[in-house]
């Protein structure tokens, strides 16, 4: 078969996105690789550059309200600012994917909040989301900041009662305006109602506004961002910046909520993390692709003197392919699950024109992220995941030149592995994911035997991922309803739902990783099966198929322990990853073509041919 070296326009589309998307990734990229201002080390000064750049891109953006309306185009906004600079890329969370988000989600007219909406939209003050206190686990679910209605002036009365109850948030620095989505608890008549969202002003060019104390910064050195503390003391906050979402407090003071309870409040002014996670997949998937895509045009150029084979390049070492060729892999199946996250949250956004579901509030348990989304939640831990296992690798293969800045391998697995805990802890998610399975009423089928279907061929791992997610189910169903039956039979007096779940929590959020796991698979599937070119069908079917024999080696032991997959079948994996690696060689070049960043746009030393003499190029700028 003749290999093409440069992508056909499927394959262009197929990581890329429609033609309006890479229209909008090209002119994004384009600006913020013209503007060259290096960013800097104080914290006033990284301050001051990002919300700089901020601006850059509200210049070449859609307007707000449609930009909020096209998941595509809000993932390809992610995509570019994590590519070319990862804290803008958390600015570009908190500024539009979560405080303007929940602005348009949960207010029928924004430009009835008036001038902070006004400056929002335009970029000339940032956005930020105060949701998180640093003083306990799960902050989230017992959120303490306090908004009480005044009746007197019709304005909500913001307060932090505690220094546990202190936000936590990219906020530092100063000399920049910020306004904040602000997630309190509302009282009314002295009574709880709930957790809402409210917009308030914290700082303008000359500091904190009054009632509003920002701490120094906090350094995080994974994250080169300024973080602090903020607390509020009687801050004021008119009707009109209360983001109510059908609610609301009649002239005489009574309280109507079209929810009808405190959980589903939450849960729907949560709902905003939808946005997010339908993005960030595709955003972590273009930080997967550009350190495969470098790291492999690293090992194909450079030459080892080991005495085995002086002068081999290191893609010539089997273990060098399976590591970097299977990190490949791994960003296109996260690439067709960025993909398909965007698919969930537009079909969301059709549904009811905000992409905010409805809440079900039953599925609080470890947090509230899966009774938001657990599709989308669940999407956003194992994409993430696998994210930080691609950057990881591909830094380690790469040695010492992994590890320095100019390469930016360093600061991309950095900025991955933040989103662990960022955007929804990873590990409560898939627990509560799991802990949810295993409760549904029929347990899930036990899984049959495999189909017969060879194990370098693109639809062997989605079977096995379906066999596993359904025996994983299946014994966790059982072993609950087991544990439960124990409990009633003991009459054990407060026996809580940690007495129970405690010994469980391993297995449930096993359970949700293969949920997960079963949900990429089959988002590969689906776009393998898409593909019309044959040639082109026969490198993504053989992607797809490296994929899933990496995955099985890697997760060989869970596999094993339910008899999803005998122990010939693990021990003949090398062999079968041998051979895809063979396959693949060959079509490198439109590969990486194709799935990496133009090289003007990361201009790292670490993706050139001579890497030297790149590396002393960059150096003496």
């Amino acid at each position: 078969m003749t290999t093409r070296t440069a992508p056909p326009g499927e394959l262009t589309d197929l990581i890329g996105g429609s033609p309006a998307g890479t229209a909008l990734r090209d002119r994004l990229l384009t600006a913020l690789a013209t503007d060259r201002t290096p960013s800097a080390d104080a914290a006033d000064d990284r301050a001051r550059h990002v919300h700089r750049r901020l601006r850059l891109l509200a210049g070449n953006l859609p307007p707000v309200a449609e930009l909020l309306r096209d998941p595509e185009q809000l993932a390809v906004l992610s995509e570019c600012a994590a590519l070319v600079e990862p804290p803008l890329y958390m600015a570009v969370i908190n500024h539009y994917v979560l405080c303007l988000r929940s602005i348009v989600a949960l207010t029928d007219d924004p430009a009835g909040i008036g001038a902070p909406w006004r400056a929002l939209a335009t970029g000339r003050t940032k956005g930020l989301f105060l949701l998180t206190e640093i003083g306990e686990a799960s902050s989230q679910l017992g959120i303490r900041t306090t908004a009480r209605f005044d009746p007197a002036t019709g304005e909500f009365v913001l307060s932090t009662p505690s220094a546990g109850a202190a936000k936590f948030s990219g906020v530092g620095g100063s000399g920049v305006p910020q306004t904040a989505v602000v997630c309190a608890r509302l009282q009314v008549g002295g009574s709880d109602r709930g957790v809402f969202s409210f917009v308030v002003e914290l700082t303008d060019d000359a500091g904190p506004l009054p009632g509003v104390t920002v701490s120094p910064t906090v350094e995080a050195p994974s994250l080169p961002l300024d973080y602090a503390l903020v607390r509020f003391d009687g801050v004021r906050v008119p009707y009109r910046q209360w983001l109510r979402d059908g609610a609301r407090i009649d002239a005489d003071d009574a309280f109507h909520d079209p929810l009808g309870g405190p959980d589903a409040r939450l849960a729907r002014t949560l709902s905003v993390g939808q946005a997010l996670w339908a993005t960030l997949p595709s955003a972590v998937a273009a930080v997967a692709r550009q350190c495969s895509v470098q790291a492999l045009r690293f090992s194909a150029h450079r030459r080892a003197h080991g005495r085995l084979a002086p002068g081999a390049r290191l893609l010539d070492l089997r273990n060098q392919q399976h590591a970097l060729l299977g990190a490949l892999a791994e960003s296109f199946a996260l690439t067709c699950a960025g993909r398909s996250a965007q698919g969930l949250w537009a079909r969301r956004c059709a549904a009811d024109g905000h992409g905010a579901s409805g809440p079900r509030a039953e599925g609080m348990t470890f947090s509230p992220w899966t009774a938001v989304d657990r599709p989308l939640a669940v999407l956003k831990a194992v994409t993430v995941r696998g994210a930080v296992r691609v950057a990881g690798e591909c830094q380690h293969r790469c040695g010492l030149a992994g590890f320095l800045g100019p390469n930016g391998l360093d600061g991309y697995r950095r900025c991955t592995h933040v989103f662990e805990t960022a955007g929804g802890d990873s590990q409560l998610i898939l627990m509560d994911a799991g802990r949810t399975l295993a409760q549904e009423k029929d347990g899930g089928q036990p899984a049959g035997p495999l189909p017969d279907v060879p194990a370098d061929r693109s639809g062997w791992w989605p079977a096995v991922a379906r066999a596993q997610e359904a025996r994983l189910q299946s014994d966790l169903h059982r072993t609950v309803r087991q544990r439960t039956r124990t409990v009633r039979q003991r009459s054990q007096a407060g026996r809580t739902g940690l007495g129970l779940w405690n010994p469980l929590l391993a297995a449930a959020q096993e359970l949700g990783e293969a949920y997960g796991t079963r949900l990429v698979a089959d988002t590969v599937a689906a776009t393998v099966a898409s593909v019309r070119d044959p040639e082109l069908r026969f490198v993504v079917e053989t992607l797809a198929a490296l994929y899933g024999a990496v995955e099985a080696r890697r997760s060989a032991g869970g596999l094993l322990a339910t008899g999803t997959l005998a122990p010939a079948a693990v021990r003949a994996l090398p062999e079968v990853i041998d051979g895809l690696c063979d396959q693949l060689l060959p079509h490198l070049p439109l590969l990486w073509e194709a799935m990496g960043a133009p090289q003007d746009v990361v201009p790292a030393p670490l993706g050139a041919d001579d890497y030297a003499a790149a590396l002393y190029t960059h150096l003496d700028r």
